[in-house]
């Protein structure tokens, strides 16, 4: 409140100077308000160089709107450090990425998919500019620095969420899920508040899309190969026993290691329905082709009455309907 009180004061002053003579006003306001100013930017850079941490977020939220509202409003006044404003709030987005850089990994000891504490900071920290978007742009445009910290911040979160789930998980598939996750918690943040310029939702939206796929080709489209395969094509091969029953255990150890992971509700539906279009349909193929050829598939079931039970197409999109459930 004092910085903002005596911000109201050196530009009343350099209004009130104007109105008395305006030839000598800049001169005037040189004396009278410069070590003001000075002092105005020596406890905001102080702020901005101090090392913060998440536990302080609210507080570091609350003294960075008030820096804005100060250095915007002195930021085309003419003083010796004039040119040093921009540089302040360039510092301010770093100190936010720091925040973010150093929280901690730790996820409460769990081994499953959550939301990292990071992404929380950033949410809050989208929200901060969302307020002040228009402030901070302009000062960072009268300066020679980078104008899209939001697009910087969720680079940083993404570094952060990589860097968290190479420690944390042992499987590709929860770190998929981990990330995918995160990301799609600030998605929905966005989309409910329009926290994040147009590319950076594009570029949010293509890593989601990204992982998406990477998920899927590392158990699903890896699955399917099991019952079909031609080159790099999936594409029915002649229909063995032996296929389906490689199918039926590899899908029993990933449906058993993953039916619990914890999943975003929106993701959870998105990734059934995926599953299930990529896998029923092959999957029932391959049946109907099996069956077609009723001598080698007789002959074959008195021979192995060990043999693994075969799942209808219809059960099968009903346990994968079932995946992600707690």
């Amino acid at each position: 409140m004092r910085l903002k009180t005596t911000t109201k004061l050196v530009c009343l002053s350099k209004q009130q100077l104007h109105e008395q003579n305006q030839e000598l006003a800049e001169e005037r306001f040189a004396v009278v308000s410069e070590q003001s100013l000075e002092l105005i930017l020596e406890v905001a850079c102080s702020f901005c160089d101090a090392r913060w941490s998440r536990v302080h977020i609210l507080q570091q939220l609350t003294v960075f709107d008030a820096l804005v509202d100060v250095l915007f409003n002195i930021k085309d006044l003419h003083f010796s450090r004039s040119g040093e404003v921009a540089g302040i709030i360039n510092k301010m987005v770093n100190a936010f990425k720091g925040v973010i850089q150093r929280t901690s990994n730790d996820i409460r000891g769990s081994k499953e998919s959550t939301i990292h504490p990071a992404t929380l900071v950033l949410v809050q920290v989208l929200e901060f500019f969302w307020r002040n978007g228009d402030m901070v742009q302009s000062i960072l445009e009268s300066g020679d620095y980078n104008t899209g910290p939001c697009s910087d911040m969720l680079d940083c979160l993404v570094s952060k969420l990589k860097e968290c789930s190479e420690m944390i998980f042992q499987e590709k598939g929860q770190r998929c899920i981990f990330f995918l996750n995160n990301l799609i918690y600030v998605l929905q943040k966005e989309c409910h508040s329009g926290l994040l310029p147009r590319n950076a939702v594009s570029d949010l939206n293509s890593l989601i899309d990204q992982s998406i796929k990477s998920y899927l080709e590392e158990y699903w489209v890896a699955l399917v190969r099991c019952l079909c395969l031609d080159g790099d094509s999936l594409t029915l091969r002649k229909p063995r026993r032996s296929s389906l029953d490689k199918f039926t255990e590899e899908f029993c150890t990933i449906y058993d290691s993953q039916r619990t992971w914890k999943v975003q509700p929106w993701l959870k539906a998105r990734l059934r329905e995926q599953i299930v279009e990529l896998v029923v349909p092959e999957y029932e193929k391959f049946l109907m082709a099996l069956q077609e050829n009723p001598g080698s598939w007789l002959t074959r079931m008195r021979r192995a009455r060990s043999e693994k039970p075969i799942h209808t197409a219809e059960r099968l999109g009903q346990l994968i309907r079932e995946l992600f459930e707690r």
